[in-house]
């Protein structure tokens, strides 16, 4: 019997901040681990098989043995959609958080703000305000 494989993208930083990574997710921004291996965190948002997810993983844990370089903090933005941005807001505020904006309606109608996890990786909380006809 094969295994069914997902259907969505799992994103994977390297990183050797693992420990403070599997804080911030599962303590501060409401993520659930999925899989917690010393050299491998997997974290999702939400329930059920369609929780986006994130994965995080050592620079030198590959298989082959050779190190690759960690992500370098700069550059991504992963959106994360929640039921209430403003809600999920005031909860990493209280929380202390690296907030870097405060939610805002864009113009493609999403309500959103912008949070900073311990590898640099900046995290875009949403909900859909309106649709948007393109």
């Amino acid at each position: 019997m094969n295994p069914k494989n997902p259907n969505k993208l799992f994103p994977l930083l390297l990183s050797a901040k693992l420990e403070e990574t599997k804080k911030f997710y599962s303590e501060i921004a409401g993520f659930r681990v999925v899989v917690d291996m010393p050299t491998y965190l997997q974290v999702a948002y939400g329930e059920g098989d369609a929780a986006p997810e994130l994965c995080f993983m050592k620079p030198d844990a590959f298989p082959d043995g050779n190190a690759r370089p960690p992500f370098a903090g700069q550059g991504v933005i992963i959106s994360v959609p929640t039921p209430n941005a403003d809600g999920k807001y005031a909860e990493l505020r209280k929380a202390d958080a690296q907030l870097l904006s405060e939610p805002e309606d864009k113009p493609w109608g999403w309500r959103s703000f912008f949070v900073r996890d311990p590898n640099g990786l900046v995290l875009d909380f949403f909900h859909v305000y309106k649709e948007v006809k393109m």
